[in-house]
């Protein structure tokens, strides 16, 4: 007789409910009863270790803020608060472009860097000076003369002295001449001794009762003659000029100047902006401007003086520029014009000047004549590296000198144009 051996599960569904009446006693099928006790300290530990790790990451902001704020008191930081949002703005030239790389004709078209200083680290005794908004350069024999137009004095160095802190590099006069406003000077020119320093564009008033509908614009040219000391200038003249201009931030921004046959000094200035303008057509690219000048003496009881228009030039549309930051002009005629925004430089000639002598009904430009066109040096990541080129001059044949202006802040500029700003550079034309 056969014998059948009973399950240990009478019913189907019996170890079902037992596993489920197991599971709510706390006892696993397979491991026996589970320890409390060993969880719930688990639990508690990992607590504990969460509460000290945010309250060490509090310790440290609160450390940080205060650290900050105790470096920014001394000046050494001028940084937002560790939290703090970082105000930012994008520009066109943060975009990736390294298509210079490929460019077969870089070399070509690009001057190269010779040599460069920023200008805080030319001079032992910079007068309190902390910034260099440097606007034009001009060359006198062998020395080199600068001006900003956030100072009132006058940089001289040589080519030779650009070493850090020698004693040949000086600033000539009070850069705080006038306490409460900024020199405003945008060109440099010289002759006979004296130096002609153009103030951009300033506002005059014709009413005694101060109605700004009554004011006009213009560019006021100082002669200033440098003393035996050679530490200091004296004030000529400051007169005029009787070119008009649409308001303050677009005036001339370069100068240029020459005698005639007879001795009689005119000034050049070149407009920054296309067609003269501050206004949108400032901005109509290759419509540069030279407005050629000469001073005349009004009255004799008030030594009144205006630099009166003889004529105005157009720039080659080859300098197809969107703004216009200085010319340089050699006793052959030889022309160096350069472009803050487009970091580029254009060199040419120009007709009506010849041994240094001055034709002013002969002045003007061929647009045929042959030019080059040059940009200055990018980063290793294509950008433009020179954004603040404001003023040129020539050294010889081969090299030209360029200053910086400070790059502009409020997120105006991006980042990388800082590395060149408040600058003196020396550059090879490509051969």
């Amino acid at each position: 007789m056969r014998m059948t051996t009973p399950s240990m599960y009478s019913r189907p569904n019996e170890r079902s409910e037992l596993v489920h009446n197991q599971a709510e006693n706390g006892i696993h099928a397979n491991h026996g009863p589970t320890n409390t006790c060993t969880t719930r300290s688990i639990d508690r530990s990992l607590l504990f270790l969460m509460l000290c790790v945010a309250s060490a990451s509090a310790l440290l902001t609160t450390y940080a803020s205060k650290s900050n704020a105790i470096l920014a008191d001394q000046g050494f930081i001028h940084a937002p608060p560790l939290g703090a949002k970082r105000r930012s703005q994008k520009h066109d030239d943060d975009k990736e472009d390294y298509s210079c790389k490929d460019d077969i004709s870089y070399s070509s078209r690009t001057v190269k860097t010779a040599f460069e200083m920023p200008f805080a680290a030319l001079f032992k005794d910079k007068k309190g000076v902390r910034k260099f908004e440097a606007s034009s350069i001009v060359k006198v024999d062998d020395e080199y003369y600068s001006i900003c137009d956030s100072s009132w004095a006058i940089s001289k160095f040589t080519a030779s002295s650009l070493t850090p802190f020698s004693d040949k590099n000086v600033m000539i006069g009070d850069p705080n001449r006038e306490a409460d406003e900024d020199s405003g000077y945008e060109a440099i020119s010289y002759h006979n001794g004296s130096f002609y320093v153009i103030r951009e564009s300033v506002e005059h008033v014709h009413d005694d009762s101060g109605d700004p509908s009554t004011s006009t614009y213009h560019a006021i040219i100082e002669e200033l003659d440098i003393n035996e000391n050679g530490d200091d200038y004296d004030i000529v003249n400051q007169c005029r000029s009787e070119f008009e201009f649409e308001g303050d931030s677009k005036g001339f921004e370069g100068a240029f100047g020459f005698a005639d046959a007879q001795n009689e000094f005119y000034i050049v200035g070149l407009c920054e902006g296309n067609h003269c303008s501050q206004k949108k057509r400032g901005r109509d690219r290759g419509h540069g401007r030279l407005v050629v000048m000469k001073k005349n003496v009004i009255g004799d009881s008030n030594g009144g003086c205006m630099w009166e228009t003889v004529r105005i030039i157009d720039i080659p549309k080859s300098a197809n520029f969107m703004d216009y930051s200085d010319i340089s002009v050699r006793p052959d005629g030889k022309v160096a014009i350069t472009s803050q925004e487009d970091s580029a430089l254009w060199i040419g000639q120009i007709d009506g000047i010849k041994d240094g002598i001055l034709r002013p009904e002969l002045l003007g430009f061929i647009e045929d004549d042959e030019y080059d066109l040059y940009q200055f040096p990018l980063s290793d990541k294509c950008k433009k590296s020179y954004c603040n080129v404001e003023g040129i001059t020539f050294i010889n044949d081969d090299m030209v000198m360029a200053v910086s202006d400070k790059m502009k802040g409020k997120g105006k500029q991006p980042f990388h144009c800082f590395e060149k700003d408040q600058s003196v550079h020396v550059f090879a034309l490509p051969s």
